[in-house]
């Protein structure tokens, strides 16, 4: 009734675990120490079993010695009693012998030879041996019969040769596995090392070698080098990471070289835009600013934009602008279309073109419309590109407009100077004149005497001589320019003038200036430093002069000075009217300017100004 309970009572029966030899092979294979130290473990165990080995045998063997010795000495004993029976020994002597042998045949020695088991070769000799004395040789001694005695001891004696002869090929059968044992370890020893050999020729050192010249060559920039070595082991994962760090840096390397092409070619492209706004700007500077100059700036232009097509279209002035605009293609076209109107000038077939305006300071001066001969739009440096040329030539063409205007105020200021000028010589003297003709004819009218008359005819004269004298120096001063030598070399030339014109000698003193003086600065001080050598020459009657131009910090110097009489009472404005010259030249370079006499005698005329380069005087600056 307890049948149900037995599966609980019992208890199941489970499957002993199986050794995975997989898992263990996969673990060999994976690890370099791991295959090492089962080689180390297996020499280890091949010598332990070869002296374990030789040490059993030589403990087995230990008591074959002996029983070979007492096996002789029974034959000994034998011939020693067959001797002492033919000579007659006595009894008791015989008994002693005789029992001697007994011992031998009956020691410990013998029998701890002799092997199990009742069919050993050994132990039936051993047997034999026994059988034969105690049923012939033993019974013959007892008796005192010496003739049977000596005609059985050949046969004992031949049964102990072969009892020996036994006992030596066991102790060599046992010498001989012991020699087995350890040839076949010593044979699997050396098997272990040469597997170990190979295994360390071919999976330690070549893979090593192979890296080591992958790295020489990697480190020599060979990227592409890899190891060919694949195992599962520590080796197998050193040159599987090196290939993925080789990819990985070549793979980096690829990338930086693409990176480096590109930011060549970018740098390329740049240096070829600057060169390219370079020309354009040299170009615009060295050409004048019309059709022809643009013209040529278009098509250099195109030229090194390959497949590029540029139209410059220009409109009036933006305060005025035209009904019809000029359009330039950098070739030997030209179109004259209405604003707005593009289609007649026939140039944009492919796509409708990127229109660039120009302009200059909010001023618009026309469009630049740019297009690809194969239609791609143009890339965004190209634009920045076409932009600045644009720009550029809108500052061209305001600077052309700026210039003519900076002209038309120049013409404006030299005429309001020579009307100036002539305003206040030529004029005056010929009102002077216009006045003594009056007076004359009233003389004549009243009928004075000659004497009277020719008074006014010589002051007539002198005021002609006057009035041409003036004319002469108004059209040398008009005249009047600067030459590519300079203000410097205008002035030597000025002073060595006066010094052979004048009974006078002309000293010339010019610093160095730290920067350019404009054209009209030159001119005025030209202009001023002839006005008073002139006045030098005619009034003074000095025998030297002294010109000096100076720099004093931001200011600029000039200094006439002569050891003439210098002035006397009051100055006839009408004589002197090129004092008044020099103070308007003065006040044009928004200068000052001192007339008064010289120590110890003649006069000095000094000029300071503040040169238009520096712009506005700073506060704190020093000579």
């Amino acid at each position: 009734m307890f049948q149900p309970f037995l599966p609980f009572l019992v208890p199941p029966c489970r499957r002993p675990p199986s050794f995975d030899y997989a898992a263990v092979f996969s673990w060999l294979r994976s690890s370099l120490p791991a295959r090492a130290g089962l080689a180390v473990i297996l020499i280890a165990i091949l010598a332990l079993a070869s002296s374990l080995s030789a040490g059993l045998i030589a403990w087995f063997s230990q008591g074959d010695a002996a029983a070979i010795n007492t096996a002789g000495s029974v034959r000994m004993e034998t011939y020693h009693l067959s001797w002492k029976l033919a000579a007659g020994a006595p009894a008791d002597e015989i008994d002693s012998i005789t029992q001697s042998l007994q011992g031998r045949l009956d020691s410990q020695s013998l029998k701890a030879v002799l092997e199990d088991g009742p069919r050993s070769a050994l132990l039936q000799s051993y047997q034999q041996i026994q059988q034969r004395w105690h049923d012939d040789l033993r019974p013959a001694l007892a008796r005192g019969d010496a003739a049977l005695f000596q005609a059985s001891a050949p046969g004992f004696v031949e049964q102990l040769n072969q009892f020996v002869s036994l006992l030596q090929q066991q102790s060599e059968h046992k010498q001989g596995w012991q020699q087995g044992i350890q040839g076949l370890a010593l044979f699997s020893t050396l098997i272990i090392l040469l597997i170990g050999l190979y295994e360390l020729q071919y999976g330690v050192v070549n893979p090593l070698q192979e890296l080591v010249q992958a790295t020489r060559r990697f480190r020599d920039g060979d990227f592409k080098t890899r190891v060919n070595h694949r195992s599962e082991d520590e080796l197998g994962q050193l040159a599987l990471s090196f290939n993925t760090m080789a990819e990985t840096i070549e793979a980096s390397h690829r990338t930086l070289e693409s990176q480096v092409r590109l930011k060549t070619l970018n740098l390329q492209q740049a240096n070829a835009a600057l060169e390219l706004l370079y020309q354009s700007s040299r170009s615009l500077a060295t050409r004048l600013a019309n059709a022809e100059g643009l013209d040529e700036l278009i098509r250099r232009f195109q030229k090194r934009l390959p497949g590029l097509r540029l139209s410059l279209c220009l409109q009036g002035h933006f305060l005025a602008p035209a009904q019809q605009m000029l359009a330039l293609h950098g070739g030997d076209s030209r179109n004259v279309c209405a604003i707005g109107d593009c289609a007649t000038c026939q140039k944009h077939k492919v796509a409708p073109p990127q229109v660039f305006s120009i302009s200059n300071q909010g001023s618009e001066l026309g469009e630049l419309k740019a297009h690809f001969i194969d239609g791609h739009a143009p890339q965004d440096w190209e634009k920045q590109l076409i932009q600045a040329l644009a720009n550029l030539i809108g500052t061209s063409l305001s600077l052309k407009r700026q210039r003519e205007q900076d002209h038309r105020l120049l013409l404006l200021d030299e005429r309001t100077i020579i009307a100036r000028e002539l305003h206040d010589s030529l004029a005056q003297a010929l009102s002077y004149m216009k006045l003594q003709v009056s007076r004359m004819q009233t003389l004549i009218r009243r009928g004075e005497p000659v004497e009277t008359l020719a008074t006014v005819t010589a002051e007539l004269r002198d005021g002609l001589n006057n009035a041409y004298r003036q004319l002469r120096e108004l059209l040398t001063t008009f005249r009047l320019q600067i030459h590519d030598a300079g203000l410097v070399q205008e002035l030597q030339d000025t002073a060595e003038e006066f010094s052979r014109r004048g009974e006078f000698q002309v000293h010339l003193h010019v610093d160095a200036l730290a920067f350019q003086l404009s054209a009209s600065e030159q001119i005025h001080l030209l202009q001023i430093t002839r006005e008073a050598l002139s006045n030098c020459l005619r009034h003074a009657h000095a025998q030297n002069a002294w010109l000096q131009l100076r720099q004093e910090g931001e200011t600029v110097s000039l200094c006439i000075e002569d050891d003439g009489r210098g002035f006397c009472g009051d100055v006839d404005q009408r004589e002197h009217h090129g004092l008044t010259i020099m103070d308007e030249r003065a006040r044009s370079l928004h200068g000052q300017l001192d007339i008064g006499p010289r120590e110890p005698q003649g006069t000095r005329v000094q000029l300071r100004f503040h040169p238009e380069f520096l712009g506005q005087p700073l506060q704190g600056t020093h000579a």
